[in-house]
């Protein structure tokens, strides 16, 4: 039984990935300073409505929470990709991750949640490198078994079949 059949699942797990990829480079932007939230750390002031410093703890549990919401968003576009067809996968995974990063914005924005905002520039550019990011391995990971899918699909739903009934043998063409 392969798990990766199933759209649901092939989407959440290339979510994961891309969100895996994403935190990583967040938590490296974090390390040296060029960024002032990374992702875990917008999770964290959502989900236990204080600004950073959060405990390891803490910290653990909004990294899984996030985690888990790229995977949700990996579904999401995995559903979405039929309808807008699979070619230039890439661009479209940036695009939609892009969307989402400045929907988040827009929100935390409208809403004035606090430690979200004023941002720095380089905060703001580190979160939209890590988003690219995101979207770029998101779109990676399903691309590849979208294309195996739709190979294994295209094998199992089309068989060879003559055109034309045979041509019986003439007989003039004995002589």
């Amino acid at each position: 039984m392969n798990l990766l059949k199933d759209k649901f699942t092939r989407g959440f797990f290339s979510g994961v990935a891309g969100g895996l990829a994403a935190n990583i480079m967040s938590s490296f932007f974090g390390f040296i300073n060029f960024t002032t939230l990374r992702f875990a750390d917008w999770t964290g002031i959502i989900l236990f409505g204080h600004t950073p410093p959060f405990s390891t703890g803490e910290i653990l549990f909004a990294l899984t929470a996030n985690i888990g919401f790229t995977g949700f968003l990996g579904i999401v576009f995995t559903y979405i990709i039929p309808l807008i067809k699979n070619t230039n996968l890439l661009f479209k995974g940036w695009v939609f991750s892009t969307f989402i990063w400045f929907f988040i914005y827009s929100v935390t924005t409208l809403f004035k949640v606090e430690g979200t905002m004023p941002l720095p520039l380089n905060t703001a550019i580190a979160n939209v490198a890590t988003t690219s990011i995101y979207g770029l391995v998101l779109a990676a990971t399903l691309g590849k078994e979208v294309v195996k899918n739709a190979t294994e699909n295209a094998r199992n739903n089309f068989r060879m079949v003559p055109a034309m009934k045979p041509i019986k043998n003439n007989d003039d063409d004995n002589e």
